[in-house]
């Protein structure tokens, strides 16, 4: 599966540079993804023009209650798209908890959830789960790994990497009005140690090179980041003659359009300096003039790593709707402005969405082409409309911005929905097409942070850790500021990097599976020795084997419990006489076998 994987990659990035060897910001492995997402666009936009929204879709988004099915199955009905059956008790407990808390129920909470005849206890779970610390801890990962506030960027030390972490949880946590947030990070002047927001520019901040590079850098992440659509590539250049193959948006904007967006940076400026003459601890304040504008004007000595700004100097400009500053201060004008945007919201909820259904509606989510965003002005040839579903889209918009910009009402809806409850399991003939109605649960890897939470709750195996200048001791990794976490203890920051974390500097997370990390996860002796049943080897004494081995229950009990703990549902009549054949020696060693074999399966590695 690999290695046909990895010759779909090759084929892919061929088509594409056979037409298009350009750009460097746009590597082979993202021109690659993007055409694979734009031959699925292809596939959805052929196939929905099979049939004409009749009677049977109709009558679909009447029956339906919850806005996004109203569109979804009325787009399938249309179609004649048969969706996947809805997910079972033990397929929505597993992935509702994985996607809301970033780990797998406990066996006791699964017991209780599964035994529970009441109609509406999906509902009472999902509001259960959402007001959980645990969410707040999982959505500020999500963030996190959005912001990449990091101790180890030259600018940021492990004070200002808390002062950014400790703000955005209590934000996420309160569910603080995201734009609100937003306006917050983006308009925040002071000192990175104590001001929150001001670590997201010192992380982009280029301190060898010309101010302009780092004006440049930082307008990049806030386009992707909050507006959805990546702005690096005509920092350099003009888009057209580089991205013809990738975005038609960015062909047709201009290096000094791009000037003009990061010119609502140009009066900040940063002082960077350190009360630590050994260690360097750096000491980065953030703050802006009263005047001054963007300009081209460079230290030649010291030119950067773009190209000349020849006659650049111009004044702010928002990109998609032309808006200029209204005071002085521009850092809060655009602040602003962008929240006020309505592609603001979008981005945010599709955001949101790719999360929760592995695809986005506009995909990816930080590369809409807004050329080809509108069915109303369909793009030319043989280009798909990128927003699959563009009533949705606008409707998930509508309901972020009515519900103040919070993300409870949000999540609260998208997992209510009938389409989020559908099964990864499909019966028929699966068709590329289907992905982008989403006819079926996309089921994705578990994420480094999610993959060591639920094997430490499948073993019963949480231990203390510690991040470097935080009192509280933490349990899971979902709770851990940044990658580099926790420095004290490279048994957890070993699985974590084998899982694909990243660093959030040079190396980019990765969520596809990989041989080495399983590899690491079947043999790694931290990793079996959590499921040991040995009490002088295991890592603690109170793991799941030995709580169940030392439990006066049959052995078939013992088995049921144990896959109830591992995957939360209980075994098939068939895996049990399986496992019941194989056993042998003390329950605890077969017990111990049992785990191990449970948590490598597919069923644990990924949320189905």
């Amino acid at each position: 599966m690999l290695n046909a994987r990895l010759l779909l990659t090759a084929a892919l990035t061929a088509r594409l540079f056979a037409a298009d060897p350009h750009c460097p910001r746009y590597p082979d492995a993202v021109r690659a993804e993007q055409l694979e997402l734009l031959d699925l666009d292809r596939s959805f936009q052929a196939y929905s023009r099979r049939a004409q929204f009749g009677a049977a879709a109709r009558r679909e988004a009447v029956t339906r209650t919850n806005l996004v099915d109203q569109h979804l199955f009325a787009k399938m009905a249309a179609d004649n798209v048969r969706p996947a059956p809805a997910a079972s008790d033990t397929e929505f407990l597993r992935r509702v908890h994985v996607d809301l808390t970033g780990r797998i129920p406990t066996p006791e909470v699964a017991e209780a959830f599964l035994a529970n005849p009441a109609p509406d206890k999906r509902a009472k779970l999902i509001d259960q789960l959402l007001a959980s610390p645990a969410h707040a801890d999982q959505l500020t990962t999500f963030w996190a790994n959005k912001f990449k506030v990091t101790r180890t960027h030259e600018n940021i030390g492990t004070i200002g990497r808390n002062t950014f972490y400790e703000w955005l949880r209590q934000s996420i946590a309160a569910d603080r009005p995201y734009d609100s947030l937003v306006r917050e990070l983006l308009s925040a002047s002071g000192e990175v140690d104590s001001v929150p927001g001001t670590q997201f520019f010192a992380r982009w901040m280029d301190p060898a090179g010309p101010i302009q590079d780092s004006w440049d850098d930082t307008t990049d992440k806030i386009t992707t980041t909050f507006l959805g659509f990546k702005t690096e590539c005509i920092s350099c250049h003009n888009g057209r003659a580089h991205l013809e193959k990738i975005n038609l948006y960015l062909t047709r904007r201009t290096r000094s359009q791009f000037w003009r967006m990061s010119a609502w940076l140009s009066r900040m400026y940063f002082v960077r300096w350190s009360d630590d003459n050994i260690g360097f601890r750096p000491r980065v304040i953030v703050n802006d003039r009263t005047y001054g504008s963007y300009t081209g004007s460079v230290n030649p000595t010291n030119p950067g790593n773009r190209p000349a700004r020849l006659g650049a100097i111009v004044e702010p400009e928002f990109i998609l709707n032309g808006a200029k500053p209204r005071t002085g201060e521009w850092r809060r004008d655009f602040a602003s402005i962008l929240t006020a945007d309505r592609q603001f919201a979008r981005a945010t909820v599709n955001h949101i969405w790719a999360y929760l259904f592995s695809h986005g509606i506009v995909d990816p989510p930080e590369a809409w082409d807004f050329e080809r965003t509108d069915p109303k002005r369909p793009p030319p040839g043989d280009w798909p409309i990128q927003n699959t579903h563009p009533e949705l889209l606008e409707a998930l918009a509508d309901f972020f911005i009515q519900n103040n910009y919070q993300f409870r009402p949000l999540f609260r809806l998208l997992v209510s929905s009938d389409a989020y409850q559908l099964s990864s399991r499909y019966e028929g003939q699966w068709q590329p097409a289907f992905v982008k109605y989403f006819a079926k649960h996309e089921p994705r890897r578990l994420s480094a942070e999610e993959m060591y939470d639920s094997l430490i709750t499948a073993t019963r195996t949480e231990q203390p850790m510690l991040a470097s200048g935080i009192s509280r001791p933490l349990l899971y990794a979902n709770q851990l500021p940044d990658p580099t976490e926790p420095a004290t203890d490279f048994r957890v920051t070993d699985f974590l990097n084998q899982a694909g974390r990243g660093n959030w500097l040079t190396i980019d997370r990765a969520g596809e599976p990989s041989i080495l990390g399983l590899l690491y996860s079947m043999n790694d002796t931290q990793n079996v020795n959590r499921s040991l049943g040995n009490a002088t080897l295991a890592v603690s004494s109170r793991n799941r084997v030995l709580q169940i081995d030392s439990s006066p229950i049959a052995d078939e009990e013992a088995i049921r419990r144990m896959f109830l703990a591992t995957l939360s549902r209980p075994p098939s009549e068939s895996e049990t006489a399986k496992v019941l054949t194989y056993r042998s020696g003390l329950r605890a060693q077969w017990l111990s076998d049992l785990q191990w074999a449970l948590l490598n399966k597919l069923d644990f590695i990924f949320n189905y």
